[in-house]
């Protein structure tokens, strides 16, 4: 189960200033790491003033939490939809999977970067790892059940370490991707990839 980073209790429900900084995190964050993202350009960019910051939260940290917390609906929703069970051709499914990850990516990429990282709070890196989770798991299965099909060839490697490899390459392969390839090359590059690895006989 994946739990979102608890929400630090802001001064009032729907605060205007608090949601402009949060909406300034974000944009900072696309651009740099939270590390150098300092207290009075995020204050600045909420029109308070840099000691005011510290009414609505704590530390960077804490406001990283609540970027996290305020994306966490839409990201379980989306890693929810991962690989469900086909009704279509496999190919296919594995587009719309691919798709579902390109668009996480592209709607919250700069807090999933930032939750990443070794200065993160440690809330922020287990949710991660979770949502990781999440898709590995979903991604084993789907291999399990080919294989006792007959519809892809049995391991090695096991189910579990070539999920861990895919689920790897594609967070990579998106998160760096930076505009190299067009989001219908990256799909289709990286269901190929997934296509062949799962199915292809040697």
């Amino acid at each position: 189960m994946v739990s979102a980073p608890a929400r630090r209790r802001g001064p009032s429900k729907g605060d205007r200033k608090q949601e402009a900084l949060l909406e300034t995190a974000e944009r900072l964050l696309a651009v740099k790491p939270l590390a150098e993202i300092g207290i009075e350009e995020l204050a600045k960019g909420a029109g308070i003033s840099r000691s005011s910051f510290y009414f609505y939260f704590e530390s960077r940290q804490a406001m990283l939490l609540a970027l996290l917390a305020r994306a966490s609906d839409n990201l379980i929703t989306q890693v929810e939809g991962w690989l469900e069970p086909e009704s279509e051709d496999t190919r296919a499914s594995l587009c719309r999977s691919i798709e579902l990850a390109v668009k996480m990516w592209d709607e919250h990429g700069s807090v999933l970067f930032a939750a990443q990282n070794p200065d993160a709070p440690a809330e922020a890196r287990q949710f991660m790892a979770d949502l990781t989770g999440r898709l590995v798991a979903a991604t084993e299965d789907m291999i399990n059940r080919k294989r006792a099909t007959g519809a892809a060839p049995p391991g090695p490697p096991s189910a579990h370490s070539l999920a861990t490899m895919l689920v790897g390459m594609t967070e990579h392969g998106i998160s760096h991707n930076n505009g190299a390839l067009g989001q219908a090359e990256l799909v289709d590059t990286l269901s190929t990839i997934w296509h062949r690895a799962l199915f292809a006989t040697d």
